[in-house]
């Protein structure tokens, strides 16, 4: 009788210990989702011009996939993730004025609530209907303020 026992108690915490929230599977985009307030320090040479400028906004991380977010706000684009790096995605835009602009990203890393990452811009820009060549490299600090 005392071997049943001690069998079913057994049995009874394997189970809960099964049921337990231990087994939630948290994905690395999970990590990253929230709204963030985003601080950049952005170096520019336009023309024969060139200058920093400093400037602020907000951007929302929401998760697609386990491995991939978008991103929206003061930036829109898309994301991969691994661990606590993030890797966005580049784009071009241009008009029918000879205006272009193309935005490539580096590695960003996700430390507690702070991402980090940077953009280069190259292109070429119009002012008072003349083209000028564009670049520009600009440093992102995001905190994150709320999921």
């Amino acid at each position: 009788m005392k071997h049943l026992f001690y069998l079913t108690l057994f049995s009874c915490c394997a189970l809960l210990n099964s049921c337990s929230g231990d087994n939630i599977e948290i994905d690395d985009a999970d990590a990253f989702v929230g709204v963030y307030s985003v601080s950049v320090i952005e170096n520019v040479v336009w023309g024969s011009g060139s200058g920093t400028i400093n400037d602020n906004g907000m951007i929302r991380i929401t998760k697609l996939s386990a491995n991939r977010v978008q991103i929206n706000g003061y930036i829109n684009t898309q994301a991969e993730i691994s661990g606590t790096y993030i890797f966005l995605e580049g784009n071009t835009n241009s008009d029918n004025t000879g205006q272009y602009l193309t935005t490539s990203y580096g590695k960003g890393t996700l430390n507690g609530n702070i991402l980090t990452f940077t953009a280069n811009q190259t292109g070429q820009l119009a002012s008072n209907g003349i083209l000028y060549p564009y670049r520009n490299t600009s440093y992102f600090t995001a905190i994150r303020k709320s999921l």
